[in-house]
C-alpha cells in the first residue's frame, strides 16, 4: 500500500516539476515580418528649360524629387510616351487619345522643391514642363523636356498608406473643407473623364485660390502663395501620392488643364476649392 501511494507521490511531483519547467522555458515567439522596401528615390534638377535627371530607372514604385534651380516656375509632367514622339506633337493640340498621363511632381517656385511618389510601369517616357513663360509659351515649347526609360524592376515596394484621399473630377476636388494641421500621406486620384491635376498651394493671409490663378498671369510682383506638393496631370484611373506637413492656415486646390471641349483652364469651369487647416 505504502509503495503504490509513494509511486503515485512521485508521478504528482514529477508532474508538478515538468509544469514548472514548461513555465521557465519561454515561448518561442515568430520572426518579426520584414518592414516594406522603401521606394526607389530620383533625384531631378529643374532649371530654364532642361532636366537633368537620369536616363534609365527601374519599374516600380518611385518617388520623384523635384529641386527648382531656375528663375521660373516648373514642374516635372511624366507621360509614357517616347520623347521622339513627343517632339513631333503640337502642344497646342488635343492630346493623343493613347497618350498616358500618370502625374509627377507640380509647381515648384524657384528655390523650391516637389516631390510624388508613383507606381511606374515599365516602358518610355518624358519629362516636361507645361508651365507657361512670360510670353505665354509652355517651357516645354522652349526645350524643357527629357527622355525616360523605364525598365523591369524587382522592387517590392509599395504604394505609401494614405491617411487622406482626394478625388478629381470634371470639375471637382472631393476633399474635406478642413483639415487637421500635421503630417499628412496624401492619395491623388483622377476618377473623371478627362485629365486632371492638383496644383496645392499655401496662401498669405488674406488670399485665395483666385488671387494665386490671377498672379500666374504674368506672375508679376510676390506670389500671394507658395506651391507644396501637387500633381501633375493624370489620365483616368491613375494615382500619386504625396506627403505634406501642414501647417494652421488658408491653401487652395486647382486644375490649370485645359478642357478638352473648350479649351479654357478647368478653373475656369469651377475646379478651384479653398480648405483651411486647423
Amino acid at each position: 500500500m505504502r509503495r503504490l501511494v509513494s509511486s503515485r507521490l512521485a508521478a504528482v511531483v514529477a508532474g508538478i516539476a515538468a509544469i514548472a519547467c514548461a513555465k521557465e522555458k519561454p515561448v518561442e515567439q515568430p520572426p518579426a515580418p520584414a518592414p516594406p522596401a522603401a521606394p526607389n528615390v530620383v533625384h531631378v534638377e529643374a532649371a530654364d528649360y532642361s532636366f537633368k535627371a537620369p536616363d534609365s530607372i527601374p519599374s516600380g514604385v518611385t518617388t520623384f524629387h523635384m529641386m527648382n534651380g531656375g528663375k521660373e516656375p516648373h514642374q516635372m509632367m511624366l507621360v509614357k510616351v517616347p520623347y521622339a514622339a513627343m517632339q513631333k506633337m503640337d502642344p497646342n493640340a488635343p492630346p493623343p487619345a493613347d497618350l498616358v498621363a500618370v502625374g509627377g511632381p507640380n509647381a515648384a517656385l524657384p528655390g523650391g522643391n516637389a516631390e510624388v511618389t508613383v507606381d511606374l510601369a515599365p516602358g518610355d517616357y518624358t519629362m516636361l514642363c507645361f508651365i507657361p513663360g512670360a510670353d505665354g509659351k509652355p517651357h516645354m515649347m522652349k526645350g524643357m523636356m527629357k527622355g525616360l526609360t523605364v525598365t523591369q524592376g524587382t522592387s517590392t515596394a509599395v504604394m505609401p498608406t494614405p491617411d487622406l484621399t482626394v478625388k478629381l473630377s470634371d470639375y471637382t476636388f472631393d476633399m474635406p473643407d478642413t483639415v487637421k494641421a500635421g503630417h499628412h500621406v496624401i492619395r491623388v486620384e483622377n476618377s473623371g473623364p478627362q485629365e486632371h491635376e492638383m496644383v496645392f498651394v499655401k496662401l498669405e493671409a488674406g488670399k485665395t485660390g483666385m488671387d494665386f490663378i490671377k498672379w500666374t498671369d504674368g506672375m508679376k510682383g510676390p506670389p500671394p502663395g507658395s506651391p507644396i506638393n501637387g500633381v501633375g496631370s493624370l489620365t483616368t484611373g491613375q494615382a500619386n501620392s504625396i506627403q505634406v506637413d501642414l501647417t494652421p492656415g488658408n491653401y487652395a486646390l486647382m486644375c490649370f488643364v485645359p478642357d478638352t471641349k473648350d479649351k479654357k483652364a478647368h478653373f475656369m469651369h469651377g475646379m478651384i476649392k479653398n480648405i483651411t487647416v486647423t
